[in-house]
C-alpha cells in the first residue's frame, strides 16, 4: 500500500480498496469463487476482480457470494497472445461475460487447451516423466485446464520434488515438454475483449523483461496497464505510472493470486484504490 499511497490519492470512496487479479477453480486457482470472496471480505476488500484464464464460469457464484457478504465483483478473464517468443497475458475487465457468442468463444479456447494438455503429457512420456491425462483433467475439474494441472499431476507421480520444479524441467517456455498456445496476436485478442464492451489490460507488464514489448502492445492497442503487484518494485511502479500518464492509458493492480498454489495466499497484499475501479467502469 505504500507504493499505491506514494503516487495516489483517493478523493471519493477513499475507504474502498480492490484486488484486480485474483484466479479461481475455475481456471488454475486453489479456491473457489465463493472462498476468494470470504478471504476479500476479510482481508479488508471492497472489490476483487475475477480473473481466470479463457473463463467466464466463475464470475456468477462470486457474485452471488459478494452480494451477501458486500464484496462487488468485477467480472473479467484473462487470454494470451504471441509476440515473439513470448506468451503474453491481457486481461478484459467489466467485458459482457453472459454473452452466449463470447463464451462459446472461450469454450473452444479451452477444449484447445485440452488438446495441448496432451500433447504435453505425451512429451512428458517420451522424457520418462509419465501422467495420466485423465487425472489431470480431474484436477481442472471444471475450470480451464493448464499447466499447474499437470506440475500437480507430476508432483503427485513423484516425478519432481516441488511445484517449480515441473516448470523449470519439464514445462516452462522452452523446456523439453512444453507445447505453445494457439498463436493469437494482439490485436485478435483486444479485439476479442473490445467486442464485448471489455478494457484491454496488459498482466504482469514488467514480467517479459522487455520494456519494447510493453511500447509494441501500447502500439497495437492496449488501453491500460497492470501496475501494482506484490513483485513489482518501487522503481517498476514508477515506471509503469508514467507510461499510464504519458498515453492516457488505465491503471490497475492485483495479486494475481491462484490461492496458495504459488506459496501463501496473497489476497489483500495489493489494496488499489477505489478510483481506479471507478476508471475501468467509466471506460466502459
Amino acid at each position: 500500500m505504500g507504493i499505491l499511497s506514494s503516487f495516489f490519492k483517493t478523493k471519493n470512496n477513499e475507504n474502498k480498496f480492490a484486488d484486480l487479479h485474483i484466479h479461481t477453480s475455475f481456471s488454475d486457482g486453489l479456491l473457489t469463487p465463493e472462498q476468494v470472496v470470504t478471504k476479500a471480505k476479510e482481508n479488508g476488500l471492497a472489490v476483487v476482480a475475477i480473473v481466470d484464464h479463457d473463463a467466464v464460469a466463475g464470475i456468477k457464484p462470486a457474485i452471488q457470494s459478494g452480494k451477501k457478504l458486500g464484496v462487488e465483483i468485477i467480472p473479467a478473464v484473462e487470454l494470451s497472445c504471441i509476440v515473439g517468443d513470448n506468451d503474453i497475458h491481457i486481461i478484459g475487465y467489466c467485458l459482457d461475460y453472459k454473452n452466449n457468442k463470447l463464451i462459446n468463444t472461450l469454450n473452444d479456447i479451452q477444449n484447445k487447451r485440452v488438446e495441448r494438455a496432451k500433447k504435453i503429457v505425451e512429451k512428458l512420456t517420451e522424457q520418462g516423466a509419465e501422467v495420466e491425462i485423465e487425472r489431470v483433467l480431474e484436477l481442472a475439474g471444471n475450470g480451464a485446464v493448464g499447466r499447474p494441472h499437470i506440475a500437480q499431476a507430476l508432483l503427485e507421480e513423484g516425478h519432481i520434488s516441488s511445484y517449480d520444479e515441473a516448470f523449470w524441467k519439464y514445462i516452462g517456455y522452452h523446456c523439453p515438454a512444453y507445447v505453445p498456445k494457439e498463436k493469437l496476436t494482439p490485436k485478435d485478442v483486444i479485439k476479442l475483449i473490445r467486442n464485448f464492451h471489455g478494457q484491454a489490460i496488459l498482466a504482469h507488464p514488467m514480467s517479459y523483461n522487455n520494456r519494447s514489448t510493453i511500447s509494441y502492445l501500447i502500439e497495437q492497442g492496449i488501453q491500460g496497464l497492470e501496475v501494482w503487484r506484490p513483485d513489482h518494485s518501487e522503481n517498476e511502479v514508477k515506471y509503469l505510472s508514467n507510461l499510464v500518464k504519458m498515453n492516457n492509458l488505465l491503471a490497475t493492480g492485483g495479486t494475481d493470486c491462484h490461492g496458495g498454489r504459488k506459496g501463501k495466499i496473497l489476497i489483500g497484499e495489493i489494496k488499489v484504490p477505489y478510483q481506479y475501479v471507478t476508471a475501468l467502469k467509466h471506460a466502459r
